[in-house]
């Protein structure tokens, strides 16, 4: 017969070990926790990649800004590595480990998303303001110091102009709205002749003077320009109107200023 002693510490063992039922039990409880907690840790993981997308493309945002501004010319190239060294310090890949690209003739740059494919997903930051009539300009084309015939007004936009079809025509109040610019009464339009979309890449328009310019086509300082509410020939390469346009950001008149 066993002795009192080691009875006792066989009855203490099998009273530590667990029976095939509480095992069970306690990995139905580990996996219903699993599958409460693992869709909070799928949605953690993609809302830190979306957070941590959004933060990187803002700083080649801001680079971008930086080139435009300090160059005085457009960024012009899909790859935003072009910016390392001068206005990007580093560049990592996306969190789903491929490269930020620049669209340039949107004026926006983006993560291709999860995917790498549908539109639906991407993450698209602007840095350049919406489509904008910035500055108009009298160019004095002749050198002769007053407005005559083939002078022009170049119209400044914040983005590069879609290209296409369309005449663009003037009116003034109270008839303001019907077409693509209005200008201010002060302003003889039979002086302008209708202008037309550039087939080039360009962020500005040229409106050119016809036979009946004069020195008092315009007065410089108060004359102004602005795009109409009428206005669907003007827009950016993303397909939105002008700013000023219907439905689109409202926008005040430009002043006309000479060469």
């Amino acid at each position: 017969m066993l002795g009192w002693g080691v009875c006792d510490i066989i009855w203490r063992m099998n009273r530590q070990a667990f029976s095939l039922i509480e095992l069970l039990i306690v990995v139905t409880i580990i996996a219903i926790l699993v599958g409460v907690a693992l869709p909070y840790y799928q949605d953690y993981v993609k809302e830190t990649r979306l957070t941590k997308a959004k933060h990187e493309l803002d700083i080649i945002k801001q680079a971008l800004i930086k080139h435009d501004t300090f160059e005085e010319r457009a960024y012009v190239a899909s790859d935003p590595r072009v910016l390392l060294g001068k206005y990007l310090q580093d560049l990592p890949r996306d969190p789903w480990g491929r490269d930020y690209e620049v669209d340039w003739l949107k004026g926006s740059v983006r993560s291709l998303g999860p995917d790498h494919s549908l539109d639906r997903d991407d993450i698209t930051v602007d840095y350049k303001a919406p489509l904008t009539l910035q500055k108009a300009t009298w160019v004095d084309v002749d050198n002769n110091r007053q407005i005559s015939p083939n002078d022009m007004l170049r119209l400044e936009f914040s983005r590069f102009i879609a290209t296409g079809a369309g005449v663009i025509n003037y009116s003034q109040p109270p008839a303001s709205n019907t077409q693509s610019l209005w200008f201010s009464e002060d302003v003889h339009l039979a002086s302008l002749i209708p202008a037309t979309l550039s087939a080039s890449i360009t962020s500005e328009l040229l409106i050119y003077f016809g036979g009946a310019a004069s020195e008092t086509s315009l007065n410089f300082g108060s004359s102004t320009v602005g795009v109409s509410l009428g206005n669907t020939i003007i827009k950016d390469y993303s397909g939105r109107a002008a700013c000023g346009s219907d439905k689109e950001f409202p926008a005040v008149e430009v002043i006309i200023k000479a060469n």
